[in-house]
């Protein structure tokens, strides 16, 4: 109903604006010429078509739009300017901080499909698995290694289009196409920082064309950027009261527990909620083309890109944090005490038994501890952690690629072979943590027990081979030429986990030893992999399709696509795809598109076993997502993936009035056994046991397990408007552009034993379900103004993804400014602000109004850290 509501009035208010736009007054001047560039995606036709006259909706975003706006990453820039399009700042959410989670149309980042020149990208090696919502447990690409000074222009596909360009194509695709200029060059040097006083960022940017002789070019680019950290943080009720109750130690919990070699700047909260910090990040991408002869051209590209992210995670509290500090109870005189977990060396039952570290009025008893201290079997971490400890993770990230291929014309077909391949790396690294299990260890003890760690890391490789032919056949019966195009496609998925160094994973499994006292297993906060959980799998798959396009008359267009797939380990497919334009007048079109889709749960998704921490109701605990075929995950419901299969229809208008464009068009994709983590699953304690005895070790730590299934159906449905008004006003030229999305999601089918209701609302309403941006850029001489307000209705979120913290959080409207100058033809200089009204979104109500410290809606599309001002000077040469 509310979809419907709101589409009403936005079909309403799109009429009355066209009315308004294409009044003769309004017109723009009869000297100005509009010339629309072609897009390539959509269309196998070789010379391509125009976006307005595309069978589907695709937005076309210059490379000089891109480097106009005051963000940084693609992820961000795309955001801004694609109304569907959805990304968060991800804090404290395990790798999901290194590669952030973006969403197309409502649907996760692994069903938008990328490419590159046309040429599939592969996806990131990272899987989000705290993702929140939407995204949770996806593994997408990550378009965050593309330089925005390297792309001529970004062609998004707002359409299912897996019967054309194969899996992953069910919310659309988004298509890179890189500069292919033979001379010149352009370089830019920009700085940012939060109006906090935070967050610094620097960017360099440079990139020049070459000729490489008649009908060659090679065009380079490359970026390097630094980004500071922010802290949006409040004080933890829990670190408060340790304050307040008096902690004497050594280190207060005031403080922010970390060592002083990784950050010695002082800060009141014992943990930080905020953008992470970006270090050495650098991007270089080539690409390339040359005639060779009258009918062919080689050609390609290829990029490398690094870069190193740090965060911080949960504060450790020095009383209650499981498997670390918190011990059982006590009775001493007819009081019940809570303790702190001490570790009896020697094995429970096994020699002398340790004293118990008593909790008295809030604070750990000294007397105690100092009994500890004296007994050389017995140790406790409260002992060198006497204020608890704040983990510091982060990651380092390479990503490379080529491609390359020859196309031509042979008796009137024109071929195109291509190969590419692409990996992408991501080695995590822990810091001033634990693995507690070490103190088994001969010469280990809690005063030296090592805090920097190794935890190993994924690695994503992806080979694609294709052969794609096409001819134009003129059948006389028809108004134009019927295009057809086929092709072929191998392609091999390969996901690693390599393993980490022993102190990250090592366990004790000795009689009464450390895992029998229940302290936790490998580096604290993200446990390393070890030889249980490392390996290599793969996948192949092959593809053929068809595609038919013609012009049936001189106002209806027709296309037709088909598509088999069959991957070696999850069965086959056949997708098909139908979509026409007819022109109804001069300035008025319809299209309409019905297609179905296939995704296959990805290699990581089917293989992997991660161990992390989560909130739930309030507590931190281990949370485990283990393979669906694992024994525990068996225990629970788990069952072997499926692919998941989509239908999508979509049908919309295009007004062409002069000077105004306005595009209408609504969407609905219908997902049936649809791939995502289950909700958190507790283990009993007999089930634990019972793997245990199977040789499952690791299954004793496993406080709740989650795991990958197909079991619940969607339907998402939504409304995209995008209207742009260009004339000329105040001795200038200005464009107006509106870009409107609605997005409705509804879980239509679930088993309420592996989805919870929790899991429903977010997949539901986890994203704002209206989003509208205005803009307007006036150029006059040397000057340009943009403005640009963006509008975010309400939406709602678990903080921390605890089931018992939800935020409904409100709409917020923002507003960002710039203007530039060019001092001549060849420097320019930009001065612009982002969210100018320094705008937050809702603050956290849970638990008393603090979740573990944070203030803000930490999924919040918009972010939380406010305004952001920016200076950029951009030289063309």
């Amino acid at each position: 109903m509310k979809l419907q509501r709101i589409t009403s009035v936005l079909l309403v208010l799109g009429g009355l604006v066209a009315a308004a736009f294409s009044m003769p007054a309004l017109a723009q001047g009869s000297d100005t010429e509009i010339i629309e560039e072609v897009v390539t995606i959509g269309t196998r036709l070789q010379e391509g078509r125009s976006a307005s006259d595309s069978l589907v909706p695709v937005d076309l975003i210059s490379g000089d739009d891109l480097q106009s706006q005051g963000a940084t990453t693609m992820d961000d820039l795309l955001s801004r300017l694609v109304p569907s399009y959805n990304v968060n700042q991800q804090p404290i959410n395990d790798a999901a901080t290194l590669v952030r989670p973006a969403q197309l149309r409502g649907l996760p980042p692994d069903a938008t499909l990328v490419l590159v020149n046309g040429k599939r990208r592969h996806r990131a090696a990272v899987i989000t698995f705290l993702g929140n919502g939407v995204a949770d447990g996806s593994q997408g690409p990550d378009i965050s290694t593309i330089p925005a000074i390297a792309l001529k222009r970004v062609e998004v596909l707002r359409d299912g289009a897996a019967a054309q360009y194969g899996s992953d194509a069910i919310a659309g695709v988004i298509n890179f196409q890189l500069k292919d200029y033979d001379d010149g060059g352009s370089a830019e040097a920009r700085w940012g920082q939060y109006y906090e006083g935070d967050g610094d960022a620097f960017n360099l940017a440079a990139n020049v064309g070459i000729s490489l002789g008649a009908g060659g070019f090679l065009n380079l680019s490359a970026e390097y950027k630094q980004s500071d950290p922010t802290n949006r943080s409040q004080q933890r009720t829990d670190a408060a009261a340790l304050i307040a109750a008096g902690n004497p130690h050594e280190y207060a919990a005031a403080q922010y527990i970390t060592d002083p070699s990784y950050d010695s700047t002082f800060h009141p909260n014992v943990m930080i909620w905020g953008a992470p910090e970006f270090r050495d990040d650098y991007k270089l991408f080539a690409n390339f083309g040359k005639q060779l002869g009258s009918i062919l051209e080689i050609y390609g590209h290829a990029n490398y890109a690094q870069r190193e992210v740090e965060g911080g995670f949960f504060y450790r509290n020095p009383h209650t944090r499981s498997g670390v500090f918190a011990g059982g109870k006590v009775e001493r005189n007819g009081i019940m005490y809570d303790t702190v977990k001490v570790a009896d060396l020697d094995g429970i039952g096994m020699g002398r038994e340790c004293p118990a570290i008593r909790i008295i009025d809030g604070v750990a008893s000294i007397d105690d501890i100092n009994l500890v201290k004296a007994d050389p079997n017995c140790e406790s971490f409260i002992t060198r952690f006497p204020g608890g400890f704040v983990p510091r993770f982060g990651g380092s990230v390479t990503d490379y690629s080529f491609a390359t291929g020859v196309r031509g014309e042979f008796i009137g077909w024109h071929f195109d072979v291509s190969g590419v391949w692409g990996s992408h790396e991501a080695d995590y690294f822990m810091r001033h943590t634990i693995n507690p299990q070490l103190l088994a260890l001969p010469g280990i003890t809690v005063a030296n027990i090592p805090t920097d760690y190794d935890p190993g890391g994924y690695t994503q490789t992806d080979w694609t081979l294709n052969l794609d032919l096409s001819r134009s056949l003129d059948l006389g019966f028809l108004h134009g030429p019927l295009n057809l195009a086929f092709g072929v496609e191998v392609r091999e998925e390969q996901f690693e986990v390599t393993q980490g160094g022993m102190n990250s994973w090592y366990q004790d499994l000795s009689p009464g030893g450390l895992s029998a006292q229940g302290f936790g297993v490998g580096s604290n906060g993200f446990a390393g992999f070890g030889p249980r959980v490392v390996g290599t799998w793969s996948r192949e798959s092959y593809a053929g399709y068809v595609d038919l396009e013609a012009e049936v008359t001189d106002v209806l267009v027709l296309g037709l696509a088909g598509r088999f797939e069959d991957h070696d380990d999850v069965g086959d497919t056949l997708d098909f795809k139908i979509s026409g334009r007819l022109q109804t007048s001069e300035d008025v079109a319809l299209r309409a598109a019905f297609s179905t889709g296939f995704r296959a749960p990805t290699v990581g998704q089917a293989n992997i076993l991660n161990v992390t921490t989560a909130f739930t109701q309030g507590i931190l605990e281990d949370e485990a997502t283990l393979p669906p075929t694992h024994p525990a995950s068996a225990l629970v419901g788990g069952q072997p993936l499926t692919p998941e299969e989509s239908t999508s229809f979509s049908l919309g208008m295009v007004i062409n009035a002069g000077n105004l464009d306005i595009t209408m068009d609504y969407y609905r994709i219908k997902l049936e056994d649809r791939i995502a983590r289950s909700s958190e699953r507790r283990l009993t304690e007999q089930q634990r046991n019972d793997l245990v005895a199977a040789g499952v070790t690791d299954a004793a730590n496993f406080s709740q397990i989650r795991f990958y299934t197909n079991d619940f159906d969607t339907t998402t449905q939504g409304l995209d408007i995008v209207a742009t008004w260009d004339m000329d006003m105040f001795g200038g030229n200005t464009v107006y552009n509106i870009a409107a999305n609605l997005t409705d999601t509804n879980v239509d089918k679930r088993n309420p034993a592996v989805i919870d209701e929790k899991r429903v609302i977010q997949l539901e309403e986890n994203i704002p379900g209206f989003r509208v941006t205005g803009s307007f850029k006036h150029t006059n001489g040397a000057w340009d103004f943009v403005g640009r307000v963006r509008f975010y209705s309400d939406f709602v979120e678990f903080a921390t993804d605890d089931g018992g913290a939800r935020l409904d959080a409100g709409a917020r409207t923002l507003l960002d400014l710039s203007m530039s100058y060019a001092w001549d033809d060849d420097l320019t200089f930009v001065f612009g602000a982002d969210n100018v009204l320094d705008k937050y979104p809702s603050t956290q109500t849970a638990y008393g109004g603090n979740v573990s410290g944070l203030v803000y809606s930490e999924t919040s599309p918009y972010g939380f850290n406010g305004g952001y001002y920016y200076f950029r000077a951009l030289w063309g040469f």
